[in-house]
Protein backbone atom coordinates (compact mmCIF):
# COMPACT_ATOMS: atom_id res chain seq x y z
CA UNK A 1 0.00 0.00 0.00
CA UNK A 2 1.05 3.42 -0.68
CA UNK A 3 0.63 6.45 1.72
CA UNK A 4 -0.34 9.79 0.14
CA UNK A 5 0.46 12.28 2.74
CA UNK A 6 -0.69 16.11 2.53
CA UNK A 7 1.85 17.82 0.11
CA UNK A 8 0.24 21.32 0.17
CA UNK A 9 2.84 22.72 2.62
CA UNK A 10 5.69 21.77 0.55
CA UNK A 11 4.35 23.52 -2.89
CA UNK A 12 3.56 23.33 -6.21
CA UNK A 13 6.58 22.23 -7.93
CA UNK A 14 7.48 19.48 -4.80
CA UNK A 15 3.47 18.29 -5.41
CA UNK A 16 3.46 17.88 -8.62
CA UNK A 17 6.60 16.25 -8.96
CA UNK A 18 5.46 13.68 -5.97
CA UNK A 19 2.36 12.83 -8.00
CA UNK A 20 4.51 12.72 -11.16
CA UNK A 21 6.15 9.93 -9.37
CA UNK A 22 3.12 8.22 -7.81
CA UNK A 23 1.26 8.09 -11.19
CA UNK A 24 4.26 6.41 -13.18
CA UNK A 25 4.77 3.71 -10.35
CA UNK A 26 0.98 2.92 -10.67
CA UNK A 27 1.11 2.97 -13.64
CA UNK A 28 4.32 0.20 -13.70
CA UNK A 29 2.65 -1.71 -11.58
CA UNK A 30 -1.10 -2.37 -13.27
CA UNK A 31 1.16 -3.04 -16.92
CA UNK A 32 3.29 -5.91 -15.22
CA UNK A 33 0.11 -7.12 -13.33
CA UNK A 34 -2.06 -7.37 -16.79
CA UNK A 35 1.03 -9.01 -18.26
CA UNK A 36 1.18 -11.55 -15.40
CA UNK A 37 -2.37 -12.26 -15.66
CA UNK A 38 -2.57 -16.20 -16.86
CA UNK A 39 -5.04 -16.43 -20.05
CA UNK A 40 -7.09 -19.21 -18.40
CA UNK A 41 -8.06 -22.68 -19.32
CA UNK A 42 -9.84 -22.34 -23.04
CA UNK A 43 -10.39 -25.27 -25.31
CA UNK A 44 -8.27 -23.98 -28.56
CA UNK A 45 -8.81 -27.70 -30.89
CA UNK A 46 -10.33 -31.23 -30.56
CA UNK A 47 -7.60 -33.20 -33.11
CA UNK A 48 -9.08 -36.52 -34.86
CA UNK A 49 -7.44 -38.30 -37.19
CA UNK A 50 -8.26 -37.00 -41.26
CA UNK A 51 -8.03 -40.73 -42.58
CA UNK A 52 -10.78 -42.93 -42.06
CA UNK A 53 -10.22 -45.15 -39.25
CA UNK A 54 -10.10 -49.03 -40.05
CA UNK A 55 -13.24 -50.03 -37.52
CA UNK A 56 -12.14 -52.64 -34.76
CA UNK A 57 -9.15 -50.69 -34.32
CA UNK A 58 -7.63 -48.22 -31.88
CA UNK A 59 -6.78 -44.36 -33.11
CA UNK A 60 -5.57 -41.56 -31.32
CA UNK A 61 -6.75 -38.08 -31.16
CA UNK A 62 -5.72 -34.88 -29.31
CA UNK A 63 -7.63 -32.22 -27.07
CA UNK A 64 -5.03 -28.60 -27.69
CA UNK A 65 -5.86 -25.17 -25.00
CA UNK A 66 -4.94 -21.43 -26.06
CA UNK A 67 -2.36 -21.55 -23.68
CA UNK A 68 -0.33 -23.89 -20.99
CA UNK A 69 -2.45 -24.69 -18.04
CA UNK A 70 -1.70 -23.09 -14.97
CA UNK A 71 -2.50 -26.06 -12.76
CA UNK A 72 -3.86 -29.68 -14.13
CA UNK A 73 -6.84 -28.83 -16.36
CA UNK A 74 -9.47 -32.03 -16.72
CA UNK A 75 -11.75 -31.95 -20.35
CA UNK A 76 -14.74 -34.24 -20.47
CA UNK A 77 -15.05 -35.97 -23.77
CA UNK A 78 -18.55 -37.68 -25.02
CA UNK A 79 -18.56 -40.06 -28.40
CA UNK A 80 -22.17 -39.45 -29.96
CA UNK A 81 -22.20 -43.16 -31.14
CA UNK A 82 -20.31 -45.74 -28.29
CA UNK A 83 -21.22 -48.54 -30.13
CA UNK A 84 -19.06 -47.70 -32.64
CA UNK A 85 -16.53 -45.65 -31.30
CA UNK A 86 -15.41 -44.91 -27.32
CA UNK A 87 -13.19 -42.47 -25.45
CA UNK A 88 -12.44 -42.38 -22.20
CA UNK A 89 -14.71 -39.62 -19.54
CA UNK A 90 -12.18 -37.24 -20.02
CA UNK A 91 -8.68 -36.64 -20.13
CA UNK A 92 -5.77 -34.23 -17.69
CA UNK A 93 -4.14 -31.61 -19.54
CA UNK A 94 -0.75 -31.71 -17.06
CA UNK A 95 0.37 -27.92 -15.50
CA UNK A 96 2.15 -26.38 -17.73
CA UNK A 97 0.59 -28.20 -20.92
CA UNK A 98 -1.37 -27.18 -23.34
CA UNK A 99 -2.34 -30.45 -25.00
CA UNK A 100 -3.24 -33.93 -24.21
CA UNK A 101 -3.93 -37.29 -26.16
CA UNK A 102 -7.26 -38.76 -26.52
CA UNK A 103 -7.26 -42.88 -26.91
CA UNK A 104 -9.77 -43.48 -29.27
CA UNK A 105 -11.22 -47.40 -29.62
CA UNK A 106 -13.73 -48.61 -32.02
CA UNK A 107 -16.13 -51.03 -32.51
CA UNK A 108 -17.97 -53.27 -35.20
CA UNK A 109 -21.57 -53.44 -34.18
CA UNK A 110 -22.38 -54.29 -38.11
CA UNK A 111 -21.18 -53.69 -41.28
CA UNK A 112 -19.38 -50.08 -42.56
CA UNK A 113 -21.81 -49.12 -45.66
CA UNK A 114 -20.86 -46.06 -47.11
CA UNK A 115 -19.16 -42.85 -45.41
CA UNK A 116 -19.48 -43.06 -41.83
CA UNK A 117 -18.57 -40.70 -39.30
CA UNK A 118 -18.91 -40.51 -35.61
CA UNK A 119 -18.85 -37.14 -33.68
CA UNK A 120 -16.58 -36.56 -31.06
CA UNK A 121 -17.07 -33.73 -28.10
CA UNK A 122 -14.49 -32.28 -25.81
CA UNK A 123 -15.69 -29.89 -22.99
CA UNK A 124 -14.34 -27.44 -20.77
CA UNK A 125 -16.22 -25.54 -18.34
CA UNK A 126 -19.06 -24.19 -20.95
CA UNK A 127 -17.22 -24.17 -23.76
CA UNK A 128 -17.69 -27.35 -26.29
CA UNK A 129 -16.19 -28.11 -29.85
CA UNK A 130 -16.96 -31.17 -31.41
CA UNK A 131 -15.45 -33.23 -33.94
CA UNK A 132 -16.28 -36.69 -36.58
CA UNK A 133 -13.71 -39.39 -36.72
CA UNK A 134 -14.75 -41.11 -40.09
CA UNK A 135 -14.47 -44.72 -40.31
CA UNK A 136 -13.89 -47.50 -42.96
CA UNK A 137 -14.12 -51.56 -42.91
CA UNK A 138 -11.82 -53.10 -40.64
CA UNK A 139 -10.76 -56.91 -40.05
CA UNK A 140 -13.82 -59.04 -38.78
CA UNK A 141 -12.17 -62.26 -38.76
CA UNK A 142 -9.37 -64.12 -39.70
CA UNK A 143 -9.00 -68.23 -39.56
CA UNK A 144 -6.83 -70.74 -40.36
CA UNK A 145 -7.77 -74.38 -41.20
CA UNK A 146 -6.00 -75.88 -38.28
CA UNK A 147 -4.57 -78.58 -37.21
CA UNK A 148 -2.09 -78.95 -40.29
CA UNK A 149 0.55 -81.26 -40.66
CA UNK A 150 3.83 -79.58 -41.50
CA UNK A 151 4.66 -79.73 -45.20
CA UNK A 152 0.93 -79.65 -46.34
CA UNK A 153 -0.64 -75.65 -47.44
CA UNK A 154 -2.74 -74.24 -44.85
CA UNK A 155 -6.32 -73.09 -45.74
CA UNK A 156 -6.57 -69.24 -44.34
CA UNK A 157 -8.91 -66.74 -45.19
CA UNK A 158 -10.20 -62.91 -43.57
CA UNK A 159 -12.70 -60.67 -44.09
CA UNK A 160 -13.68 -56.89 -43.22
CA UNK A 161 -16.89 -55.47 -41.54
CA UNK A 162 -17.95 -54.28 -44.94
CA UNK A 163 -16.61 -53.84 -48.42
CA UNK A 164 -13.37 -52.82 -49.69
CA UNK A 165 -13.45 -49.11 -50.58
CA UNK A 166 -11.96 -47.44 -53.40
CA UNK A 167 -8.84 -47.93 -53.98
CA UNK A 168 -8.48 -51.24 -52.11
CA UNK A 169 -7.40 -52.28 -48.42
CA UNK A 170 -4.03 -54.18 -47.96
CA UNK A 171 -3.77 -56.42 -45.48
CA UNK A 172 -0.40 -57.34 -44.38
CA UNK A 173 0.14 -61.16 -43.53
CA UNK A 174 3.32 -61.85 -40.91
CA UNK A 175 4.33 -65.33 -39.35
CA UNK A 176 6.54 -65.69 -35.74
CA UNK A 177 7.52 -69.43 -37.34
CA UNK A 178 9.46 -69.79 -40.89
CA UNK A 179 8.08 -73.22 -41.14
CA UNK A 180 4.22 -71.99 -42.41
CA UNK A 181 4.86 -68.78 -44.34
CA UNK A 182 2.13 -66.36 -46.22
CA UNK A 183 2.43 -64.11 -48.70
CA UNK A 184 3.75 -60.55 -47.24
CA UNK A 185 0.16 -58.74 -48.52
CA UNK A 186 -3.33 -59.27 -49.80
CA UNK A 187 -5.28 -56.71 -51.27
CA UNK A 188 -8.67 -56.46 -51.31
CA UNK A 189 -9.70 -54.22 -54.56
CA UNK A 190 -13.55 -52.62 -54.22
CA UNK A 191 -16.34 -54.20 -53.83
CA UNK A 192 -14.55 -57.32 -52.24
CA UNK A 193 -15.14 -58.10 -48.56
CA UNK A 194 -12.51 -60.85 -47.88
CA UNK A 195 -10.60 -63.48 -49.39
CA UNK A 196 -9.16 -67.30 -49.18
CA UNK A 197 -5.70 -67.74 -49.85
CA UNK A 198 -3.14 -70.28 -48.93
CA UNK A 199 -0.04 -70.65 -46.67
CA UNK A 200 2.31 -73.20 -46.99
CA UNK A 201 4.66 -75.13 -44.37
CA UNK A 202 7.99 -77.01 -44.49
CA UNK A 203 8.36 -80.31 -42.72
CA UNK A 204 9.43 -80.23 -39.00
CA UNK A 205 10.81 -82.64 -36.85
CA UNK A 206 8.76 -81.41 -33.77
CA UNK A 207 5.23 -80.04 -33.57
CA UNK A 208 4.92 -76.15 -33.02
CA UNK A 209 2.41 -74.01 -32.32
CA UNK A 210 2.69 -70.77 -35.21
CA UNK A 211 0.63 -67.67 -34.67
CA UNK A 212 -0.11 -66.00 -38.18
CA UNK A 213 -0.80 -62.31 -37.68
CA UNK A 214 -3.39 -60.07 -40.15
CA UNK A 215 -2.68 -56.16 -39.72
CA UNK A 216 -4.52 -52.88 -40.74
CA UNK A 217 -3.37 -49.71 -39.63
CA UNK A 218 -4.12 -49.81 -36.05
CA UNK A 219 -5.73 -53.24 -36.15
CA UNK A 220 -4.43 -56.36 -36.19
CA UNK A 221 -6.04 -60.16 -35.91
CA UNK A 222 -4.19 -63.24 -34.94
CA UNK A 223 -5.22 -66.51 -35.64
CA UNK A 224 -2.83 -69.80 -33.64
CA UNK A 225 -2.09 -73.18 -35.77
CA UNK A 226 -0.76 -76.09 -34.71
CA UNK A 227 1.65 -77.32 -36.98
CA UNK A 228 2.18 -81.05 -36.67
CA UNK A 229 5.31 -83.04 -37.00
CA UNK A 230 5.97 -84.86 -40.19
CA UNK A 231 8.21 -88.39 -39.50
CA UNK A 232 8.49 -91.61 -41.23
CA UNK A 233 10.30 -94.70 -40.05
CA UNK A 234 10.80 -96.43 -43.57
CA UNK A 235 12.25 -99.84 -41.37
CA UNK A 236 15.55 -101.05 -42.54
CA UNK A 237 15.31 -99.48 -46.22
CA UNK A 238 17.84 -99.92 -49.07
CA UNK A 239 19.03 -99.49 -52.10
CA UNK A 240 20.18 -102.61 -54.76
CA UNK A 241 21.43 -102.33 -58.11
CA UNK A 242 23.53 -104.84 -60.04
CA UNK A 243 27.28 -104.74 -59.32
CA UNK A 244 28.40 -104.54 -62.42
CA UNK A 245 26.82 -102.27 -65.06
CA UNK A 246 28.21 -101.36 -68.75
CA UNK A 247 28.22 -98.05 -70.04
CA UNK A 248 26.15 -97.10 -72.39
CA UNK A 249 23.33 -99.85 -71.15
CA UNK A 250 20.14 -98.98 -68.75
CA UNK A 251 20.20 -101.08 -65.72
CA UNK A 252 17.18 -101.37 -63.12
CA UNK A 253 18.04 -99.94 -59.03
CA UNK A 254 15.34 -100.51 -56.57
CA UNK A 255 14.23 -98.53 -53.38
CA UNK A 256 13.31 -101.22 -50.95
CA UNK A 257 11.17 -99.39 -47.89
CA UNK A 258 9.53 -102.23 -45.54
CA UNK A 259 6.70 -99.59 -43.94
CA UNK A 260 4.21 -97.38 -46.40
CA UNK A 261 4.50 -93.80 -47.43
CA UNK A 262 3.01 -91.47 -44.69
CA UNK A 263 0.87 -88.61 -45.48
CA UNK A 264 2.02 -86.10 -47.71
CA UNK A 265 4.22 -88.66 -49.86
CA UNK A 266 8.02 -88.22 -49.59
CA UNK A 267 10.73 -86.62 -51.59
CA UNK A 268 13.96 -89.12 -53.03
CA UNK A 269 16.89 -87.56 -54.45
CA UNK A 270 19.70 -89.05 -55.75
CA UNK A 271 23.73 -88.47 -56.33
CA UNK A 272 26.99 -90.34 -57.32
CA UNK A 273 30.47 -89.55 -56.52
CA UNK A 274 31.18 -89.96 -60.29
CA UNK A 275 28.98 -87.22 -62.88
CA UNK A 276 29.28 -89.81 -65.41
CA UNK A 277 26.54 -91.79 -63.44
CA UNK A 278 23.14 -91.14 -65.02
CA UNK A 279 20.92 -90.95 -61.89
CA UNK A 280 16.75 -90.82 -61.98
CA UNK A 281 15.36 -87.69 -61.32
CA UNK A 282 14.25 -86.36 -58.10
CA UNK A 283 10.98 -88.17 -57.73
CA UNK A 284 8.09 -88.15 -54.59
CA UNK A 285 6.54 -91.55 -53.94
CA UNK A 286 2.78 -90.75 -53.05
CA UNK A 287 1.54 -92.41 -49.33
CA UNK A 288 1.37 -95.49 -49.12
CA UNK A 289 3.90 -96.54 -51.39
CA UNK A 290 6.18 -99.32 -49.87
CA UNK A 291 8.03 -102.74 -51.10
CA UNK A 292 10.49 -102.32 -53.61
CA UNK A 293 10.22 -99.34 -56.16
CA UNK A 294 12.12 -99.28 -59.23
CA UNK A 295 14.34 -97.14 -60.59
CA UNK A 296 16.63 -96.77 -63.97
CA UNK A 297 20.73 -96.08 -63.89
CA UNK A 298 22.91 -95.88 -66.76
CA UNK A 299 26.75 -94.62 -67.36
CA UNK A 300 28.60 -92.89 -69.88
CA UNK A 301 30.50 -95.48 -72.54
CA UNK A 302 33.50 -93.97 -71.09
CA UNK A 303 34.58 -95.23 -67.29
CA UNK A 304 36.18 -97.95 -66.02
CA UNK A 305 35.99 -97.37 -62.11
CA UNK A 306 34.43 -97.88 -59.28
CA UNK A 307 31.30 -95.57 -58.86
CA UNK A 308 29.33 -94.63 -55.48
CA UNK A 309 25.20 -94.36 -55.97
CA UNK A 310 23.45 -92.63 -53.07
CA UNK A 311 19.54 -92.13 -51.87
CA UNK A 312 18.53 -89.15 -49.94
CA UNK A 313 14.71 -89.66 -48.44
CA UNK A 314 13.68 -86.08 -47.24
CA UNK A 315 13.56 -86.27 -42.96
CA UNK A 316 14.78 -89.52 -42.93
CA UNK A 317 18.10 -90.24 -44.60
CA UNK A 318 20.78 -91.77 -46.78
CA UNK A 319 21.41 -95.03 -48.11
CA UNK A 320 24.59 -95.98 -50.61
CA UNK A 321 25.87 -98.68 -52.72
CA UNK A 322 28.84 -99.60 -54.91
CA UNK A 323 28.71 -100.26 -58.49
CA UNK A 324 31.69 -101.28 -60.73
CA UNK A 325 31.21 -99.21 -64.19
CA UNK A 326 32.77 -101.23 -67.51
CA UNK A 327 33.26 -99.50 -70.74
CA UNK A 328 30.65 -99.48 -73.23
CA UNK A 329 30.60 -99.56 -76.79
CA UNK A 330 31.97 -96.04 -78.76
CA UNK A 331 31.79 -96.90 -82.51
CA UNK A 332 31.98 -99.62 -85.10
CA UNK A 333 34.37 -98.85 -88.22
CA UNK A 334 33.76 -100.75 -91.62
CA UNK A 335 34.62 -99.13 -94.94
CA UNK A 336 32.32 -96.83 -97.19
CA UNK A 337 32.26 -99.87 -99.59
CA UNK A 338 33.43 -103.08 -100.91
CA UNK A 339 33.72 -105.21 -104.47
CA UNK A 340 31.40 -108.09 -103.90
CA UNK A 341 34.03 -110.99 -103.04
CA UNK A 342 36.46 -109.19 -101.88
CA UNK A 343 37.42 -108.92 -97.85
CA UNK A 344 37.63 -106.00 -95.78
CA UNK A 345 38.75 -105.29 -92.05
CA UNK A 346 36.28 -103.76 -89.49
CA UNK A 347 37.03 -102.00 -86.13
CA UNK A 348 34.72 -102.40 -82.91
CA UNK A 349 35.95 -99.13 -80.21
CA UNK A 350 35.54 -98.87 -76.87
CA UNK A 351 34.35 -95.70 -74.91
CA UNK A 352 37.78 -96.31 -72.86
CA UNK A 353 40.37 -98.74 -72.18
CA UNK A 354 39.01 -101.91 -70.65
CA UNK A 355 39.71 -103.47 -67.15
CA UNK A 356 39.07 -106.87 -68.29
CA UNK A 357 38.59 -108.71 -71.64
CA UNK A 358 35.01 -108.02 -73.30
CA UNK A 359 33.28 -110.12 -76.02
CA UNK A 360 31.19 -108.47 -78.62
CA UNK A 361 28.86 -109.99 -80.88
CA UNK A 362 28.41 -108.97 -84.48
CA UNK A 363 25.84 -109.25 -87.33
CA UNK A 364 25.03 -108.50 -90.25
CA UNK A 365 21.54 -108.68 -92.52
CA UNK A 366 22.96 -109.46 -95.85
CA UNK A 367 23.93 -112.48 -96.61
CA UNK A 368 26.41 -111.26 -98.99
CA UNK A 369 27.95 -109.33 -95.51
CA UNK A 370 29.91 -111.88 -93.41
CA UNK A 371 31.66 -110.93 -89.78
CA UNK A 372 32.49 -112.68 -86.91
CA UNK A 373 30.30 -113.77 -85.01
CA UNK A 374 32.23 -112.04 -81.99
CA UNK A 375 34.83 -110.42 -81.08
CA UNK A 376 36.90 -109.73 -78.00
CA UNK A 377 38.70 -106.85 -76.99
CA UNK A 378 41.42 -108.09 -74.54
CA UNK A 379 42.21 -106.63 -71.08
CA UNK A 380 44.53 -103.62 -71.56
CA UNK A 381 43.45 -102.56 -74.63
CA UNK A 382 40.29 -100.32 -76.19
CA UNK A 383 39.88 -101.99 -79.83
CA UNK A 384 40.03 -104.89 -81.77
CA UNK A 385 40.24 -105.59 -85.17
CA UNK A 386 38.80 -107.86 -87.10
CA UNK A 387 38.19 -109.21 -90.53
CA UNK A 388 34.99 -109.70 -93.07
CA UNK A 389 34.08 -111.22 -96.59
CA UNK A 390 31.75 -110.87 -99.11
CA UNK A 391 30.44 -112.62 -101.86
CA UNK A 392 29.98 -111.31 -105.55
CA UNK A 393 27.02 -109.40 -106.48
CA UNK A 394 25.51 -108.21 -109.75
CA UNK A 395 23.92 -105.21 -108.34
CA UNK A 396 24.48 -103.12 -105.98
CA UNK A 397 23.49 -104.18 -102.77
CA UNK A 398 23.66 -102.71 -98.85
CA UNK A 399 24.41 -104.56 -95.85
CA UNK A 400 23.55 -103.31 -92.04
CA UNK A 401 26.35 -104.47 -89.66
CA UNK A 402 25.38 -104.53 -85.99
CA UNK A 403 27.94 -104.62 -83.35
CA UNK A 404 26.55 -105.32 -80.01
CA UNK A 405 27.34 -105.29 -76.40
CA UNK A 406 24.78 -106.04 -73.56
CA UNK A 407 22.25 -103.73 -73.93
CA UNK A 408 23.72 -101.09 -76.32
CA UNK A 409 24.57 -101.73 -79.85
CA UNK A 410 26.24 -99.59 -82.82
CA UNK A 411 25.55 -100.02 -86.31
CA UNK A 412 27.27 -99.07 -89.78
CA UNK A 413 25.53 -99.42 -93.26
CA UNK A 414 28.42 -101.42 -95.99
CA UNK A 415 28.07 -100.92 -99.58
CA UNK A 416 28.65 -103.95 -101.67
CA UNK A 417 29.67 -103.15 -105.31
CA UNK A 418 28.77 -105.65 -107.96
CA UNK A 419 31.57 -107.76 -109.10
CA UNK A 420 33.33 -107.10 -112.39
CA UNK A 421 32.35 -109.72 -115.52
CA UNK A 422 34.89 -111.99 -115.15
Amino acid sequence: MYRIRNLTAVGPVVALTAAIAISGLIGSTGAAAAEESPCGPRLATLELPTTAVHSGGVAQGRVRLRCPAGAATRVALASADTSWVSVPASVVVPAGAADAPIPVETHQPGNVIGALGVPITATLDHQSVSRSLPLQPGLKYFKADVPVISGDNVGLQFGLNGSAPEGGTVVRLSSDNPALRMPATVTLDRPSSGASFFGWSTRISQDANVTLTAELPGQRLTVDVALRAWTYDPGDWSITAPPVIRGGTLYGMKLNLPYPVPHGGISITFSSNNPKIGLPSATNLVEGTSGPVNFDISAATTIDADATVTANIEGVGSRSLTLHVLPGLASLGLPWEVTGGQPFEGTVELGTTTSVATTIRLSSDNPAVQVPAEVTVPAGASSVTFSGTTTSVTDLSVATVTAQLEGDSVVQYLIVDPTPAG
